[in-house]
């Protein structure tokens, strides 16, 4: 009994430990100088954008400042002409005028699907056969002046026709719920690296036009609740490979990260896949479970052998768990952009594990999602069977 209990307490530190070994893989590939091509195809940006987010005006500055030596040409979306963010495109548009082209697209409220699908659809419609390449970002993240030649770079070369980038939480405190934040993103980012769970992320997408318009992506993304989550069953039955570029890199800044925005981003990446990828769901399920039963059962252990209930073994299990735990996490340390204190760090391990298994319970008897104040009833592979819009 106590050698399964010393497996099961080594589990979770070895799968840690291993992801940090594909992150510095990840973090290796990432440095590759910026690549060169002789033809780079033409490409349209289509970033939907909508709330007030504070990070928006740095994050579209920085996309309308990209280095990429092909035609480029922006296209900014919003749901109506006289929100936030519409003006806030509209000021940018003005001031990069003699710069860069940069057009404005109304898409109007969606009816049958998720608002930023709705949104990039209406850019695509937009931009129609003008660029051999369409390209997605969203609209809140930092991007490197070289971000967009690096993420073609695999479409350009003839070596993918879908490519993928991802981003990274640059903590600007220790809060508990920042560096939580930042801790699953950086796996989710992993995860990435590991090629069967490469799959595309809408924040940062690049797809040759021709493909996009023969495997009808439009008309998935018309009937569905998300952009990038859907897309993984429905690229794989059609046998289109996701190329992910670890230098493909946009930034998150987080600072006095709040629980309750916390809770309901992580409520949507949970929701995703229950709708969109059942199977990862269930597998995300028991690791989650695992991951808020072995701190439990490790503090029940501990106070049992306090109380004289469990003998040597049990604490000798104990001092295992914690160690590993701790040499596991401190390996992914070095891939966060900025240091974080050991016991911070697993401070936030240990909230991690508890909050996304509460939440991934809720999300059991769950039949849709709340985005953006839109409530979506969500059926069988993400598709939309109502939506009921809960602010205006």
């Amino acid at each position: 009994m106590w050698l399964i209990f010393l497996l099961a307490v080594l589990a979770g530190p070895a799968l840690i430990f291993y992801l940090g070994l594909a992150g510095r893989n990840l973090r290796n590939r990432a440095q590759d100088p910026v690549p060169q091509c002789p033809d780079w195809p033409s490409v349209g940006l289509i970033v939907p954008c909508a709330g007030t987010h504070p990070q928006m005006e740095r994050a579209l500055r920085s996309l309308l400042e990209q280095s990429y030596p092909g035609s480029l040409r922006y296209c900014f979306v919003t749901a109506t002409a006289d929100e936030p963010a519409a003006e806030l495109v509209d000021r940018l548009a003005g001031e990069y005028a003699d710069r860069v082209q940069v057009d404005h697209v109304v898409a109007g409220k969606a009816e049958g699907c998720g608002q930023k699908n709705h949104n990039s659809l209406q850019a695509v419609a937009h931009l129609g056969s003008s660029v051999d390449v369409y390209a997605f970002c969203d609209s809140t993240h930092l991007a490197s002046p070289d971000f967009l030649t690096r993420l073609v770079e695999p479409v350009a070369r003839g070596r993918a026709v879908f490519a993928t980038g991802y981003h990274e939480v640059v903590p600007r405190d220790e809060e508990l719920v920042t560096l939580a934040y930042a801790f699953c993103v950086l796996c989710m980012r992993l995860m990435q690296g590991l090629s069967r769970f490469t799959q595309p992320w809408g924040g940062a997408m690049a797809i040759e036009r021709h493909t996009f318009e023969q495997e009808d992506i439009a008309g998935f993304w018309s009937t569905n609740v998300v952009d990038d989550c859907s897309l993984t069953t429905y690229l794989q039955k059609r046998h289109v490979a996701v190329s992910l570029c670890p230098a493909a890199l946009l930034r998150t800044r987080a600072e006095h990260h709040s629980s309750d925005v916390w809770h309901a981003w992580l409520d949507r990446q949970i929701l995703f896949l229950k709708f969109c990828v059942p199977a990862q769901w269930v597998l995300l399920g028991v690791l989650l479970g695992y991951m808020a039963v072995m701190p439990a059962l490790t503090l029940a252990a501990f106070l049992g052998w306090v109380t004289g209930f469990f003998g040597l073994g049990t604490l000798f299990c104990v001092g295992v768990y914690l160690a590993t735990t701790a040499v596991a996490l401190s390996s992914l340390r070095p891939l966060l952009a900025h240091h974080v204190p050991l016991m911070r760090w697993l401070q936030a391990f240990w909230l991690t594990s508890f909050c996304a298994f509460s939440i991934f319970l809720k999300t059991v008897t769950a039949r849709g999602i709340l985005w953006h104040g839109i409530w979506y009833n969500v059926g069988p592979m993400g598709r939309v069977v109502s939506v009921e819009r809960r602010q205006n």
